[in-house]
């Protein structure tokens, strides 16, 4: 049984792919030729014009040297486990602002992030300078 991602993973893994390909300076013919896919097939999957299952998804990792979880992880989404779950319930209802109102309060609620993410690491200090 073959297993399919989501729609959204599925085109937010290809665009990783994609990246990476470029940041590794990788052509669709290389990864075609590790992989022994016609460069035909590597196009077509990394376009969404065919479906992109798992194996194919492990297959495209391998042949980059980039670890599955790489591959499928979304960077913007990585503050939330930091937040409280008063600051996710504000967050849904900024979704619900038109978009300049948005940009503002997501500005604002980056700031307040950072600040504390310093003030963490400047108390940390303070302890490890104690001991």
């Amino acid at each position: 049984m073959r297993i399919h991602m989501s729609e959204s993973v599925s085109a937010r893994t290809r665009m990783r792919i994609r990246e990476e390909m470029k940041r590794r300076e990788l052509s669709q013919n290389d990864i075609a030729g590790r992989l022994q896919w016609t460069p035909s097939r590597v196009s077509k999957v990394l376009n969404g014009k065919i479906g992109m299952d798992l194996d194919d998804l492990a297959a495209m990792c391998f042949a980059m040297g980039l670890s599955l979880v790489e591959a499928v992880r979304d960077h913007g989404l990585e503050f939330l486990a930091e937040m409280t779950p008063t600051e996710l319930r504000f967050l849904e209802r900024i979704r619900q602002l038109e978009k300049p109102d948005q940009d503002s309060w997501l500005q604002i609620l980056d700031v307040k992030r950072r600040t504390q993410m310093q003030l963490r690491r400047a108390t940390s200090y303070k302890e490890k300078r104690r001991v």
